[in-house]
């Protein structure tokens, strides 16, 4: 009876030990798949934010076109880059555009010519010294988003373009997936089904380069997707141009979780799958704010039709994912 009795007693203490244990330990840290893009010219030592990913596994990132091409850049510094001159489309052994490796180089001012609205530039072949690279992803670094700051968390240089078309404002880059194995990121599965008009999804992006990424909820107001002008006022009117988007609204007072630094940052539905990225925006009149999202249901068809000759990518857009419909 005495030896049942400290038997009972070693388990109770037992079980309150694994209990303390247990509430003791932390809260999960573990790293987002979503992440922040940061830039940082030659000669610069300091990275700064210029917008939002998505890691797919095996290397494969998804980010805006305008993130990953100069237009990121120039937008920033003023200059007035002619529609005729951007790097538009672009993939791995069939580049309809061969500035691929091209530059813009900024021309300075001459005191004998004429004064002219935005800063003169010169269209290099090769990757001249101090100039712009039209593939601005040499400049780029990806790192996950993470709750709590953990030196375990790596900033990864972005070293291949694979795709990229202005009309589906989508880009497909690769990092080194073997600087990645420390942490566990778990990608979401990729969506081709439309959204419906009325549906909650969720975005989630480093808006105005905070980091962690931030999170709002927005509304689809059309679940067509339609060619769209970029609405952006900072893009001079003459040089705006249209992709592929459906719209979706935040409420009054949610505007300041979505804005610069979202570009390329993942929209998901209900179920966690990812439906798309957001590209542009506008505040409206009533105090609800308008995002713009580049639909999964169209750059995915054509991400598989295009054949893109690289493994990795072709395994994650094969990949068996139980949610996938």
């Amino acid at each position: 009876m005495r030896k049942k009795f400290w038997v009972l007693l070693l388990s109770a203490v037992c079980s309150i030990f694994f209990v303390f244990v247990s509430q003791a330990q932390p809260p999960s840290t573990n790293p987002d798949p979503v992440g922040i893009i940061l830039l940082r010219p030659q000669r610069q030592r300091e990275f700064e934010p210029i917008g939002s990913g998505i890691y797919l596994g095996r290397g494969v990132v998804l980010t805006n076109w305008h993130i990953a091409t100069n237009t990121a850049l120039l937008l920033l510094q003023g200059v007035d880059v002619k529609s005729e001159d951007q790097l538009l489309t672009y993939q791995i052994d069939r580049s309809s555009n061969s500035q691929i490796n091209a530059s813009i180089c900024l021309i300075k001012p001459s005191p004998n010519s004429p004064s002219t609205d935005g800063l003169q530039y010169r269209i290099s072949p090769t990757n001249t010294e101090g100039c712009i690279p039209y593939n601005l992803t040499k400049w780029q670094s990806f790192r996950p988003s993470q709750p709590t700051p953990s030196p375990l968390i790596p900033t990864v240089p972005l070293k291949q373009l694979l795709f990229l078309d202005r009309n589906l404002e989508l880009a497909v880059v690769k990092l080194d997936p073997k600087e990645l194995d420390a942490i566990d990121l778990s990608p979401p599965c990729l969506e081709v089904r439309p959204v419906k008009q009325g549906e909650k999804l969720t975005i989630k992006s480093h808006a105005y380069g905070r980091y962690p990424a931030v999170t709002a909820i927005a509304t689809v107001q059309d679940d067509k997707p339609m060619l769209r002008i970029d609405p952006d006022p900072r893009v001079p009117v003459k040089n705006r141009y249209a992709a592929m988007s459906i719209v979706a609204t935040l409420p009054p007072g949610q505007g300041d979780l979505v804005g610069p630094g979202s570009s390329g940052g993942p929209v998901f539905n209900r179920e966690g799958r990812l439906v798309g990225l957001v590209w542009t925006g506008q505040d409206l009149p009533d105090g609800t704010k308008e995002v713009w999202i580049t639909p999964a249901s169209v750059w995915l068809p054509k991400l598989e039709q295009a054949k893109i000759p690289d493994k990795d990518l072709n395994k994650v857009l094969d990949a068996s994912c139980p949610v996938r419909l």
